[in-house]
């Protein structure tokens, strides 16, 4: 019989939970666990966002150079490289349709054959000249050795928008006389 207070306090022990420093822990490893899927999760959306981006400078590439091997020259799109396409005051935070409207820059990117069934979230242009001209790669961006005047016709194009909502535009350039696709603030 004596084993009988000692089985009801091995019992009590055992129906008592968690301590507070048990507790504390288990809260602490979900925060963690909460902070790296949350961080995963944003980066997840950038990257799905830049994809356009990526894809529509690919397609704009290919469309100059079916320009040349028709014409001999590529299409000078935009008046400049910082003159976007379509007219959209908030780049990343709100999509709009790529046709636009008439007389807004539609025109040329019709002659290019630029055509996006759904909304854009970035803007996009193009410039374009022939050789002894010099190419810009425009602002918000910086692109080491990058040329001077060019020997040979050119295009350059760039696309931008503010994708995580910090105010620093994630930006994107391409040009005829490199192979890859430049970025700033990606």
């Amino acid at each position: 019989m004596q084993n009988a207070p000692s089985l009801v306090k091995a019992r009590r022990s055992s129906e008592r939970g968690l301590t507070l420093v048990e507790l504390m822990a288990s809260v602490a490893i979900v925060g963690l666990l909460a902070m790296v899927g949350s961080v995963s999760v944003k980066k997840y959306i950038a990257s799905s966002k830049t994809s356009e981006a990526i894809r529509m400078i690919g397609s704009i590439k290919a469309a100059q150079e079916t320009m040349k091997d028709e014409t001999y020259a590529y299409l000078n799109v935009s008046s400049g490289i910082n003159d976007f396409y379509p007219n959209n005051p908030k780049p990343g935070r709100q999509k709009m349709n790529f046709p636009g409207t008439v007389g807004d820059g539609r025109a040329k990117w019709d002659m290019l054959g630029i055509h996006e069934d759904a909304p854009v979230l970035f803007v996009y242009a193009c410039t374009a000249g022939l050789a002894g001209e010099k190419a810009e790669p425009g602002t918000g961006i910086t692109v080491k050795n990058w040329p001077g005047t060019m020997d040979r016709p050119w295009y350059v194009v760039k696309a931008k928008a503010d994708v995580d909502g910090d105010g620093a535009d994630t930006v994107y350039l391409a040009a005829s006389f490199a192979g890859e696709i430049f970025s700033a603030n990606e």
